[in-house]
């Protein structure tokens, strides 16, 4: 497929960039100018050059799940009326193609209507953890990925990994949870524990969790051995006026507590305490690039360094920060719409440096230090762009023939719904 250049968000022309954005009708115009130019040039377009593209056979209810050298839809079944979906796996392409190559199933495998699949991954050479959700609870079902055929089924919601054993959790926050390790081959329980949990995190070394961290409903920080499910370090509740509640989660190689005085790191480790930031508005801190970024109490951010704790600089408008690092920052206007204007902040001044426009962002199942969003123009397509706070506005990649938006991306590759309700799959440009 030809790449359309449709040219470059441009710094703003005035004499000091402000925080309000210029009338929503400016950016209906451009976006139109945007699609007129797509189009015109489509017209004169050479033939598409050969690329890896296909199609999947699916509806508008349909889920994608994208696992490696296999990609999964889960779809209605045809004239049911029970809600009954399902499973079907398909080969990634591997031949370059200048239309669509519209993809068979592999195998097809029936979910019944009182489950719903909420996740899929691929494990060791020939397996597949399906995580499976039901009015009564969470399952784990292992397939054989060539096959579509059953391993075994256990209750919990799994977190896989390369260790060749699987990590499941069953029951909530409203009660007392069971944490357990079974064999991924045999599906054989290697140990399990009860525990009266709010939130459990795990650290991964090399692919392998060699941590779990549970945030104890008492207030306590317990730390796991995935191994043997024997205790490894203990963090007490502490013990103030507000209650001392605290909550960890893992951040890189860090253990993140947050109490009501704010957020103190330790080692993962050996919990050896690292640094402690006094800031009790932060509700909670995630990576975003070379930073971490908190959501704070009543709106605004700090970026923090993630060695010290210190705080590098601060928004303090209610936006969501999607990436960050000492000089700017991609925030957006959404929390938790797939589409929203999206803006680059200043952080020497905290003022708009550029107005990225409104982007779908496109859900990435492993974290990268850049995100890609994608913005439909009616009749042709999606422009795919990479939005990245290292670059002064955000590039313009590829164009997705057909694509509508509800995109997700792993590795190379990104699925995209079409105009028709099918999926498009595209191996994504250099």
């Amino acid at each position: 497929m030809t790449l359309i250049e449709l040219g470059e968000l441009t710094e703003p022309t005035g004499p000091e960039p402000s925080r309000r954005r210029g009338p929503a009708r400016n950016r209906r115009l451009w976006a139109a100018l945007v699609a007129l130019i797509a189009l015109l040039t489509l017209a004169g377009a050479a033939p598409p050059a050969p690329r890896m593209q296909a199609i999947l056979p699916s509806s508008l209810a349909a889920q994608v799940f994208l696992t490696g050298d296999q990609i999964l839809t889960v779809v209605p079944v045809r004239e049911a009326t029970d809600g009954s979906e399902e499973l079907l796996a398909y080969q990634r392409p591997e031949r370059a193609t200048g239309t669509p190559q519209r993809l068979t199933p592999l195998w097809r495998m029936p979910v019944g209507p009182e489950h719903r699949v909420t996740a899929a991954e691929r494990v060791d050479d020939a397996g597949l953890v399906l995580s499976l959700i039901a009015d009564d609870g969470t399952e784990t079902l292992l397939l054989d990925s060539r096959t579509g055929q059953p391993r075994w089924r256990k209750p919990g919601t799994a977190t896989p990994d390369a260790s060749g054993r699987v990590l499941l959790q069953t029951g909530d926050v409203t009660g007392p949870i069971t944490l357990a390790a079974v064999e991924l081959a045999s599906g054989r329980e290697l140990w399990s524990v009860s525990s009266k949990a709010t939130l459990v995190t795990y650290h991964k070394r090399e692919g392998v969790i060699d941590a779990i961290v549970v945030s104890m409903a008492a207030g306590g920080v317990e730390v796991l051995d995935p191994e043997t499910g024997a205790l490894r370090d203990r963090l007490p509740a502490t013990s103030d006026e507000a209650g001392g509640y605290q909550r960890a989660w893992v951040v890189g190689d860090l253990v993140l507590v947050r109490n009501s005085k704010g957020v103190v790191a330790y080692d993962i480790d050996g919990m050896v305490r690292r640094w402690q930031t006094a800031a009790s508005s932060i509700e909670w801190v995630v990576p975003c690039g070379a930073l971490l970024c908190t959501s704070n109490a009543g709106g605004g951010a700090h970026m923090l360094d993630p060695a010290t704790g210190a705080i590098r600089w601060s928004i303090v408008d209610d936006v969501y920060v999607l990436r960050a690092d000492d000089r700017r920052a991609l925030v957006s206007d959404h929390r938790g719409r797939p589409a929203g204007d999206v803006t680059t902040i200043d952080a020497g001044t905290g003022r708009i440096a550029a107005d990225d426009g409104t982007w779908d962002l496109v859900r990435e199942v492993e974290y990268a230090p850049y995100l890609l969003g994608t913005r439909p123009i009616p009749k042709v397509g999606a422009v795919l762009a990479r939005l990245d706070p290292t670059q002064a506005q955000a590039r313009r990649i590829d164009m997705l023939p057909g694509a509508v938006g509800n995109c997700q991306y792993r590795e190379d590759l990104i699925a995209c719904r079409r105009q028709n309700g099918d999926f498009g799959l595209w191996q994504l440009r250099d």
